[in-house]
């Protein structure tokens, strides 16, 4: 397994792994030219194995979204991944709102203690920051929503405490 930051080629790939187990558990969806400006800024990392993509992140000193596949969870790509140039701040969906579906709602995981793993420490809540996209490839952000269900976690080596 080899850590590397995206290309353009990798973009189908990537919208491809996003929808198939990003979306459909119910994390949210990142809109593809969102990917395809982060891949242009060279934020999206990806875990590939013998040329397939199996997991990736986007976002760098922030992580806005991290998937692996569900076949290879559990044998330290997410870990890869995190730590592979490894940010200060992470932001994951950690409650289940939206249009989900009971299933969705049901299985939802709790990132914490896999954060708390790799030396996050919860932050607190905050509210999406939704990405939209206008003419000319300029990204803008905004916050929204009703449900401060954003969790967001620091790297506990980076915090100072007195």
């Amino acid at each position: 397994m080899r850590i590397r930051i995206a290309q353009l080629d990798d973009f189908e790939s990537i919208i491809k792994l996003i929808d198939g187990e990003f979306t459909k558990e119910g994390f949210g969806f990142v809109n593809r030219e969102q990917v395809k400006t982060e891949i242009r800024k060279k934020r999206v990392m990806v875990a590939d194995i013998e040329g397939t993509i199996c997991g990736c992140r986007i976002g760098m000193d922030t992580v806005w979204n991290i998937v692996v596949t569900k076949e290879h969870r559990g044998k330290g790509i997410g870990k890869a991944l995190i730590n592979y140039r490894r940010p200060s701040t992470i932001r994951v969906k950690n409650k289940p709102v939206g249009h989900l579906s009971k299933a969705q709602k049901d299985n939802f995981p709790d990132p914490t203690a896999f954060y708390e793993k790799l030396g996050y420490k919860f932050w607190g809540n905050a509210y999406p920051k939704n990405f939209w996209q206008r003419a000319g490839d300029k990204a803008l952000f905004h916050y929204s929503g009703e449900t401060a269900h954003i969790a967001i976690y620091k790297d506990a080596s980076r915090l100072l405490l007195i």
